[in-house]
């Protein structure tokens, strides 16, 4: 008993002294603004609220304090001639010396941006009504109204908030709650509510310019009625008051100023002219304005097109009658026109919508004409109702459809990629680790990690130049590779690093290839490798204990085309019935995070879903809770011409590297230790001679001391980078050493750090990670090429001349390519004769309209196209033009380089129809 008497005595002390402490910083908060105005004071109604204010216990202080201090404020900054604080000013010093009364959210709204504060206006406003109504019924309350109570009191992120949709949404709740208690207490109980609730809300806030936002969450069938009970209009009109003295406080003066009365009478008779000559040449609706945005004149048609009558107008802001957007472009177009002599919207016609106090939206032409009167300007908006003539509801919903798609397809790829990246490095970073403890003694096995490792390594390099791709983003698609590959040794890549996870965790784990499916197939390797890593990652990952197996089948076998069954089973935890079709959604996670928390972002199916249906399969999902799951596709691949272990571009090249790049000498430029001893290490294996340069300057230097047949030149190093060091060596005097092959190698995939490159006098550009490709294609071209005719990278074309219509075509690199393989070369010949002409088309047009987007876009799709066939010029006029597109410069040029090509393209079209007949 004495315990609990204690507790009490304790718990009321506490609130006693908080009470006392709120109290005195709200006391303290008075005193402050009430030094900070100059008397005398005029307003005998703003003493009596101070001490009646003064006088209230803290509960009524704390509930009266934003209709306080909107009165106090309004005195300090609009009727203060000595020390008149600016609006922001003032709250910005309150907030500094008073932080604790900033916890009272309905003191708090007052400070924050106009779009806060007309959300969180209706959220406090119905929040009052919401319990006001419940108090009447009692316990009785819905579950739909408890929801809109709980959404009430949810805290806003104002940066990521859609004002439109969140107005909606709360004038939704309202339209609940009116409806809701209508029916439980009476259509008048409940009208009374929000007629009391508004009248209190408009008592604290009216003197804010956000709070007529209110207006839009009171249910229409209450604005409908005679509004008796709501504030008068002369209260409607002090609420939107800015910057203006009262018309009591202009009479007062003008008693007291009899010699300026004759001055005054004038200049409203110079007004009164003003307004009539306005009125008269008013076509539409007409509006006029002083410079501050105070409105002077608002006519007839303007009450019919805005639906607001002229009383409620005169002598008010402009600003308050007009959206977010057109308010801050009236105001900064009529600052400028004054400073500057020019504004936006000055003596111009534009096109701009209005939001109506009913929520609809009345699309207007708009033309603001300045008059300069005496020492100000006022401002005359003409406007009329262009509504009618606009397909709204087809334009928005084109623009918006649009605008949802680019930003879906943009994010569903960021964040797909993201997903697909770690998979890849989980295998690099497991086989490395097993490598780190293995000893090297088994040669065999150790050989079988590292192929492994590369081949993650190599699909994460293709992953990120995708993401690198913006036109794929922007496209929302991703480019699928048509190529020969060992689909056996892909499968076994795949199960070598997830065996090895399935083992960790006490899984069996199995490979099943069926023997009717061929070594080699056509298709996308990457895109299957990224379907069955996530396909078996998640059944490892949802597996405790049994098995998982992947099994590879023929489902159909034509004769072109080899439809192929991949099948992964596990003996996991399963998926519910009534979860199967959900779980191909992005982001979506069947089982939640709890003491099994499982990893992840739940992209994996959606990734693999698409994927497939990309390449025209199907994804099917079995499941038993508790049983285990399987995932079955199908996608149909292309057959082969392959029979064995090499490719005939395979046998190529290493018959190249054993006869051509054999005794070269290369000096390489580099001051990454890693890259030197993996460039030393490649170069080993073909027998090439190789010397370090650790800097520009020892790359002078060396050269100096030997002769070299080429520079593999890294772009940034210390001392001298490699772009000094290229100029200073097309500067030497000595031919051995002006005209020695340099190869640009950076990690820079811009156009920029390549267009330097060129400009300096680089062959040629390659990007890090170094390809053994690149580097082999680049040695082969230099063995047997004298200097003088090795050519800078993307040299200047000249466009006075035209190629000559024979022997145009070079087709070398289809027969390397395909091994001499005539029909994939044939192929690839009638391809470009379908679609490269009306890619072209569509360039010129592009050109014509000046559309620097699809200037760019179409000449770099068109220049690879060029490039197959050997059409080197062609390819480096295309490369111009896409890099001027891009820096949206030099119309002419990309003019006179398009004329130019035209001009060939029919040669190139007949030569081609040459070899394919």
């Amino acid at each position: 008993m004495i315990i609990n008497k204690f507790k009490n005595y304790f718990i009321t002390k506490q609130s006693n002294k908080k009470q006392s402490s709120d109290e005195k910083v709200i006391s303290d908060l008075i005193h402050f603004l009430w030094k900070e105005i100059e008397f005398p004071i005029s307003d005998s109604s703003l003493k009596s609220k101070i001490k009646t204010f003064e006088k209230s216990s803290i509960t009524r202080k704390i509930e009266s304090l934003p209709e306080i201090y909107l009165l106090l404020e309004q005195q300090i900054t609009e009727r203060n001639s000595v020390t008149k604080l600016s609006q922001q000013q003032l709250r910005d010093t309150i907030q500094e010396k008073y932080p604790a009364l900033l916890n009272f959210a309905h003191f708090k709204l007052i400070f924050q941006s106009l779009k806060e504060q007309e959300l969180m206006l209706c959220k406090l406003f119905l929040s009052r009504v919401l319990d006001k109504s419940i108090e009447l019924i009692g316990s009785d309350v819905s579950q739909e109204i408890l929801n809109i109570k709980n959404s009430l009191q949810r805290n806003y992120d104002i940066n990521r908030l859609d004002l439109i949709n969140e107005r909606k949404k709360l004038l939704d709740y309202s339209t609940t709650i009116y409806a809701v208690f209508k029916n439980q207490i009476g259509i008048n109980a409940i009208t009374n509510i929000y007629l009391l609730i508004y009248k209190q809300h408009f008592q604290s806030y009216n003197l804010l310019e956000s709070f007529t936002a209110t207006l839009n969450v009171i249910p229409e069938e209450i604005l409908a009625k005679d509004l008796i009970h709501f504030p008068s209009k002369q209260q409607m009109l002090r609420m939107l008051q800015k910057q203006l003295y009262s018309m009591e406080e202009i009479n007062e003066r003008l008693t007291k100023e009899i010699v300026e009365r004759k001055k005054i009478e004038e200049e409203l008779k110079f007004s009164e002219y003003l307004k009539t000559t306005v009125l008269e040449t008013a076509m539409d609706g007409t509006i006029l304005a002083k410079s501050d945005g105070t409105v002077l004149n608002w006519n007839n048609q303007a009450e019919n097109i805005l639906k607001v009558k002229r009383s409620e107008t005169i002598g008010e802001s402009i600003y308050s009658f007009v959206p977010r957007k057109l308010r801050e472009e009236l105001r900064t177009s009529f600052e400028d026109y004054i400073a500057y002599g020019e504004g936006q919207l000055i003596n111009r016609r534009v096109e701009t919508a209005v939001n109506l106090r009913d929520g609809s939206i009345v699309y207007v032409e708009l033309t603001i004409v300045p008059i300069k009167v005496k020492d100000d300007f006022l401002f005359n908006a003409f406007f009329r109702d262009i509504t009618n003539k606009k397909l709204i509801d087809n334009e928005i919903r084109e623009a918006k459809v649009m605008a949802e798609k680019s930003a879906k397809a943009k994010s569903i790829f960021l964040s797909n990629m993201s997903h697909e990246i770690r998979t890849p490095l989980n295998v690099i970073l497991g086989l490395t680790g097993i490598l780190q403890k293995s000893g090297f003694n088994n040669p065999e096995v150790d050989r079988k990690n590292l192929d492994g490792i590369q081949f993650s390594a190599e699909n994460l390099l293709v992953l990120i130049n995708d993401i690198l791709d913006f036109s794929k983003i922007e496209a929302g698609k991703i480019t699928l590779h048509q190529a020969d590959f060992n689909i056996h040794e892909l499968l076994k890549n795949v199960s070598r690093g997830f065996r090895i996870k399935a083992e960790e965790k006490g899984l069996s784990y199995e490979l099943s290839i069926s023997d009717n499916i061929p070594k080699f197939i056509v298709g996308d390797q990457l895109r299957l490798n990224q379907i069955l890593t996530n396909l078996l990652g998640n059944a490892i990952k949802f597996t405790q204990k049994g098995s998982v197996a992947i099994n590879a089948s023929v489902a159909l076998d034509d004769k072109e085309e080899l439809k192929l069954r991949f099948t992964v089973k596990d003996t996991g935890i399963g998926i519910p019935e009534d979860k199967l079709t959900q779980i191909f959604k992005s982001f979506y996670q069947v089982h939640k995070p709890g003491k099994t928390k499982i990893e992840g972002t739940g992209l994996g199916l959606s990734i693999s879903k698409k994927l497939i249906e990309l390449q025209g399969g199907t994804l099917e999902v079995s499941s038993t809770l508790g049983g285990g799951s399987q995932f079955e596709f199908t996608i149909a691949y292309q057959k082969s011409n392959l029979k064995n272990g090499y490719s005939a571009k395979d046998e190529l090249i290493l018959e190249k590297t054993e006869n051509k790049v054999t005794g070269m000498k290369v000096l390489v430029a580099e001051d990454n230790k890693m890259n030197q001893f993996f460039i030393s290490q490649l170069f080993n294996e073909w027998e090439i001679e190789t010397e370090i340069a650790n800097n520009g300057q020892e790359v002078l230097e060396k050269l100096e001391e030997s002769t070299f047949d080429l520079i593999l030149m890294d772009m940034h190093m210390p001392v001298m980078d490699g772009v000094e060091a290229t100029i200073q060596i097309r500067k030497s005097s000595d031919p051995n050493i002006s005209q020695i092959p340099i190869v640009a190698c950076s990690a820079d995939v811009f156009p920029e750090a390549k267009r330097k490159a060129i400009e300096v006098g680089m062959n040629y550009y390659i990007t890090k990670p170094i390809s053994e490709k690149a580097l082999e294609e680049i040695l082969f071209s230099l063995k047997d090429t004298p200097r003088e005719e090795i050519e800078a990278l993307d040299r200047p074309i000249n466009t006075t001349k035209t190629e000559a219509a024979s022997n145009i075509l070079d087709l070398s690199f289809l027969n390397e390519t395909f091994s001499g393989d005539s029909d994939i070369i044939h192929q690839v010949l009638q391809l470009f004769v379908d679609e490269t002409p009306d890619d072209f088309i569509e360039l010129q047009v592009s050109i014509r309209v000046q559309n620097w987007e699809q200037i760019s876009h179409y000449a770099h799709k068109s220049k690879s196209s060029f490039s197959s066939l050997g059409l080197k010029s062609q390819a480096a006029q295309l490369q111009e033009i896409e890099t001027l597109a891009k820096e949206q410069k030099d119309i002419e040029r990309i003019t006179a380089l398009s004329d130019s090509l035209n001009k060939t393209l029919e040669y190139i079209k007949g030569e081609i129809e040459y070899h394919l007949n």
